[in-house]
């Protein structure tokens, strides 16, 4: 396998008697290494990780595996990626925490190799490979005949700082195409963000990269804004990638499409173009459905991601879908390439410091929000807010499919209250927050699991534009919710008292009707059920 200086030898360091013996540059298994091995299972496994440790362990079987083949069902490149999340487990549960390792999902490495080969590129890179579940699919993907040649003409780079990984990694491809390919692979074991290790030029980079906060910086990372910004693993990994790479296909999570501390990222990026596809992870999760066959993984977890294609050939910024929410009985059908890219909005975003963020909206919704943005101006909702006004709002500071609002403090937590010094700009605030708009604008902007109190202080708002009916609409209906508020409370008791409140859908729709008159846009009501929708292929409220 290829290397440079900066690469260590991933098949010389081998162990002895229960470990293989060394023969040269050639490690032979013992007898009883190998009578086991052919009669391998999984508790075999968990007992050799337990004793031995999973450097050990691994060389053992990637030696045997690589002189007689795949053994029965168990010791076959399809199970050496969960083998090993389970290996790792056993050995170092806080070290899998620490590196940030979500491994990918079959239907998700997929589509990404569906992507990574419409992309421009003629060296093909797996920069945080692991065992190798991108660049396998990829592989299998393109069928074997094109596989073969460019492993053969020694284009495929590996990367990743675990080194055992990647010697499975690279064992997996010598098992599935060939042997006598050992010396065409280019197999990078060190730290990524080394300013030590580069990309090849003319490539491309497919990558599901470590997710995880700094502890701290390596000597010979490159100090680049991004990394004092963000400090988080996953953001610098994608400005290298970007930088170096003609283009990339990248799964992250996505809180680099609006969070403050990826500003800097996103400047990058306005020096390329291509698609974000962001996912929600309720109810359905982009990494769920890992549970299968003979292991017992966890398949859940509180990610919610984003995958991103980069191209370099021009500058005309990305293109992004909404905050994709979808149940498990749709994943089949919704990952697929093509479903994925008609959620995409046509408009292209490049982010400025007037505009500091990147929207999630539906393409549906384009032009309510162009409408919305335009009619608001420079006008926010903080600007209604006063200090300790007698007019108090109050709405419940978590929300999944819908944000509402009651007169007065809940009984609860967490909670976030407003206060006005006007009856009008409370009766107006108090229909935003309990119509679509509000949550549509933490759709937009967020959609995690809280609802920050200065976005909504940053909602565009129309005030300046309600004519003195639209007032007495707001007065009236706000009254009439308020006299039967009681009726709608929902308490739990799970973690103390926990108050919220959820209307009958008739109020939201009749405020949704009134707003949309005001902006004179002739938007089906029903339109907006996109964003309250649990669904993905079809509206569900």
């Amino acid at each position: 396998m290829k290397r440079d200086y900066y690469q260590t030898t991933l098949f010389d360091d081998l162990f002895i008697d229960e470990q293989p013996q060394k023969k040269g540059n050639v490690a032979s298994l013992s007898d009883t290494i190998i009578s086991k091995l052919k009669h391998y299972s999984h508790e075999h496994y968990i007992k050799d990780v337990e004793t031995y440790g999973l450097e050990h362990t691994w060389a053992n079987i990637c030696e045997y595996v690589l002189t007689y083949g795949e053994n029965n069902s168990f010791l076959t490149v399809n199970n050496f990626g969960e083998m090993y999340e389970v290996g790792l487990a056993i050995q170092d549960k806080q070290q899998k925490k620490e590196h940030g390792q979500y491994y990918t999902p079959d239907d998700v490495a997929l589509i990404m190799s569906e992507w990574f080969d419409s992309l421009e590129g003629q060296n093909l890179c797996d920069v945080g490979c692991g065992t190798g579940k991108l660049i396998l699919t990829y592989l299998d993907y393109i069928g074997k005949e094109r596989a073969y040649q460019l492993l053969s003409e020694g284009n495929v780079y590996l990367y990743d700082i675990d080194r055992v990984a990647l010697n499975v990694c690279v064992t997996s491809i010598l098992l599935k195409y060939g042997k006598e390919l050992k010396d065409n692979i280019h197999d990078i074991a060190g730290d990524f963000l080394s300013s030590r290790i580069n990309l090849p030029q003319n490539c491309k980079v497919i990558s599901n990269p470590p997710y995880a906060a700094i502890q701290q910086i390596g000597l010979n990372w490159s100090n680049t804004r991004v990394l004092n910004d963000s400090r988080e693993l996953y953001s610098i990994f994608m400005e290298k990638i970007i930088k170096e790479s003609l283009s990339s296909v990248i799964i992250t999570p996505y809180s680099f499409i609006s969070g403050s501390k990826f500003y800097s990222l996103r400047t990058i990026m306005n020096q390329y173009n291509g698609d974000i596809f962001s996912f929600d992870n309720i109810p359905g999760n982009i990494f769920n459905g890992r549970k299968h066959g003979i292991f017992n993984t966890n398949t859940s977890n509180s990610v919610r991601a984003a995958i991103t294609i980069v191209r370099k050939n021009n500058s005309d910024g990305f293109r992004l879908t909404p905050l994709i929410r979808f149940k498990s009985t749709e994943r089949k059908a919704l990952l697929q390439c093509k479903t994925l890219e008609s959620f995409l909005s046509p408009k292209r975003q490049k982010i400025s410091s007037a505009t500091p963020m990147y929207y999630k909206c539906f393409k549906e919704l384009q032009p309510l929000y162009d409408c919305l943005t335009e009619k608001a101006g420079k006008h926010i909702l903080a600007e209604l807010v006063s200090k300790s006004g007698k007019f108090v709002l109050s709405m419940p500071n978590t929300c999944r499919y819908y944000t509402s609002a009651i007169s007065g403090k809940m009984n609860r937590s967490g909670q976030i209250t407003l206060h006005f010094d006007d009856e009008k700009k409370f009766n107006y605030v108090y229909c935003l927050i309990n119509s679509s708009f509000a949550y549509w604008h933490w759709r937009l902007f967020d959609g995690g699991i809280t609802y920050p109190i200065g976005l909504l202080l940053s909602m565009p708002i129309f005030y300046h534009s309600l004519s003195e009916e639209d007032h007495v609409f707001f007065n009236e209906i706000v009254k009439e919710m308020s006299s039967r508020a009681s009726e709608f409370i929902i308490r739990k008791n799970n973690v103390g008292i926990q108050e919220n409140i959820k209307y009958p859908r008739q109020y939201r729709d009749r405020i949704n009707q009134r707003l949309l008159t005001i902006l004179n846009l002739k938007v089906d009501n029903s339109t907006l059920d996109l964003i309250h929708s649990n669904m993905a292929l079809k509206v569900s409220v």
